[in-house]
């Protein structure tokens, strides 16, 4: 595996764990969605993924 499908790789699992993440959070109520970002961890690994949560 050279550079260039290692890089294609990784970032379609990237994309794949945020689109997951958006689909998860989208589903929830408002009151669920004020409170999962609260939890500090959860907010970190939104912002990682770059998931909309505002």
């Amino acid at each position: 595996m050279n550079k260039y499908e290692l890089e294609e790789k990784t970032n379609n699992i990237i994309e794949e764990t945020k689109n997951a993440l958006q689909t998860m959070y989208n589903a929830l109520n408002r009151g669920q969605q004020k409170q999962i970002i609260k939890n500090e961890e959860v907010k970190a690994l939104f912002d990682r993924y770059g998931v909309e949560y505002n």
